[in-house]
């Protein structure tokens, strides 16, 4: 075997033009798909972080929904946005928290609103958008439990002022929503001031004034799903409908109902209705209380159902005994008879989630095209060089050498030149990477900064990306060697030493 080693590197040595573009084509082959790699595991890695420490946890347990459900709002086509509630709340809370597997667990309740100010106030320029602010308007109203959702997601760090705290009947915004908001109504607006919550939902629209007790900021700039605010749950609760009358059936007299089952339904509609007109009494607006009469049961109605959470969020000590969890702990709520779904973090992100992994994907397959045009290249010199030396395996043969220590041979040329370009390809790719990384390379969206998981981009290449790639470009150097010196082989001795 040593002599065998011996004759491949004299031979590579021998043709060093031809070595040399092969090793080139090898290095760069090496580059690209070291790097394409180490982009496409920082994405995704950046990306699942993203998500995990700011908004979604390992996994989300929600309430039952034909549509898909997504801690932005339920993902439905047809417009509904009503968002189910889960059920024994309490029980499914309980099962989450005794799972070993649980290292932190927080609830949340969403609604959809609108910041403004005092509702006499208008705005300087309704019909002016950069006057007006794009922050200024919708918003995604987060109802959590300040006592654990804040420490389940550490990325939201204080800006000014303070978090919610138990008990508190605020709102927390970022600072850009709160500019923008002042903007708008051309004032200076800060913490402790007052703002008004439009919410609006399948329950109606929904009012509630509220104090801006803290601005807050994410870890990672640039990764702000959509517009968030963070308020207390009851205020997110009535925003959203989740009040004790949303439940409530109506109960009608049977003299309320009766006209509804009228077989002469003209009747409803003739003269006799209007012949004596009952005459209109003044109306003294100062007794409020005898024209309303007892508001008792509707206030009742009308107060937050206290009970109402729309998500439980789970953050694993081990991120990847999610899907252990996810099925352990549906086995235990259908055993329970509760329906109660979990989802992964990628079912959590909905579409921001999954646009981002199309995103990725389209990046994959640039890498790829990259790569195979490479490899093409790479094959098709392979394929030429070994044509150009049929003579000398001609003369080979007829000096004695059998046709399975010419194959050996080609494999050992082969294999040296990829382990040494493939190293050589390897240390420049690590190269390219450390000044990537030192250069910070900013993303310039939104959208590019999720995939980064960042506002900069920060490569971190895997062993087994390094190992992978030399595999993959020894594997396609012995394939495109097999074909011409199969065909050299079949040529006769003679022929081939007469055709050098």
């Amino acid at each position: 075997m040593p002599v065998l080693w011996r004759i491949a590197f004299r031979n590579i040595w021998e043709h060093k033009a031809k070595s040399f573009i092969i090793g080139t084509l090898v290095v760069l082959g090496v580059v690209v798909i070291v790097l394409g790699n180490a982009m496409i595991d920082s994405s995704k890695e950046g990306i699942r972080k993203t998500f995990i420490e700011s908004f979604t946890g390992d996994v989300m347990i929600h309430g039952p929904s034909e549509s898909a459900v997504s801690v932005f709002g339920v993902e439905s086509m047809d417009g509904e946005m009503e968002i189910p509630t889960i059920p024994d709340y309490e029980k499914v809370l309980a099962e989450v928290k005794a799972d070993p597997a649980v290292e932190k667990a927080t609830s949340m309740a969403l609604a959809y609103g609108s910041l403004a100010l005092d509702a006499d106030e208008v705005p300087q320029d309704e019909d002016d958008e950069a006057q007006r602010g794009p922050q200024a308007g919708f918003a995604l109203v987060n109802g959590v439990d300040p006592a654990t959702y804040f420490d389940m997601f550490p990325s939201i760090l204080l800006d000014e002022g303070r978090y919610l705290k138990p008990g508190d009947k605020g709102i927390m915004v970022n600072r850009e929503q709160l500019e923008a908001l002042g903007k708008r109504y051309g004032k200076t607006l800060k913490v402790g001031d007052k703002i008004l919550v439009n919410g609006f939902g399948t329950a109606g629209f929904k009012i509630r004034e509220v104090e801006v007790v803290g601005l807050y900021k994410r870890k990672s700039e640039g990764t702000e799903g959509a517009p968030t605010v963070y308020v207390d749950v009851d205020t997110a609760r009535v925003l959203g409908g989740l009040t004790l009358g949303a439940d409530e059936a109506a109960s009608l007299a049977p003299e309320q109902t009766a006209l509804l089952s009228s077989d002469d339904l003209d009747s409803l509609f003739g003269e006799d209705l209007v012949e004596e007109a009952a005459p209109v009494k003044k109306v003294d607006l100062s007794n409020t209380a005898g024209i309303l009469g007892d508001t008792a049961k509707r206030e009742a109605l009308n107060q937050a159902d206290t009970g109402a959470w729309h998500f439980i969020l789970v953050r694993l000590k081990n991120s990847a005994a999610a899907p252990a969890f996810m099925a352990g702990i549906t086995g235990r709520l259908k055993a329970a008879d509760i329906d109660a779904r979990a989802t992964n973090w990628q079912g959590a992100a909905g579409s921001f989630g999954k646009f981002a992994d199309i995103i990725r994907v389209v990046f994959v397959i640039a890498i790829l095209i990259i790569a195979v045009v490479a490899v093409i290249i790479m094959m098709n010199t392979l394929v030429v060089s070994v044509i150009e030396r049929t003579g000398e395996i001609g003369t080979m043969r007829a000096l004695g050498a059998q046709r399975g220590y010419v194959r050996k041979m080609f494999l050992a040329e082969t294999l040296a030149l990829t382990l040494f370009f493939g190293l050589v390809g390897s240390a420049l790719a690590l190269g390219l990477v450390a000044v990537l990384n030192a250069i910070g390379i900013e993303a310039g969206s939104d959208l590019v900064r999720l995939l980064f998981g960042g506002k900069v981009l920060h490569l971190v290449p895997r062993v087994g990306s390094f190992v992978s790639t030399i595999l993959m470009v020894f594997a396609v150097g012995y394939l495109a060697h097999i074909y011409p010196v199969s065909v050299a082989l079949k040529i006769e001795p003679v022929r081939a030493m007469q055709n050098d």
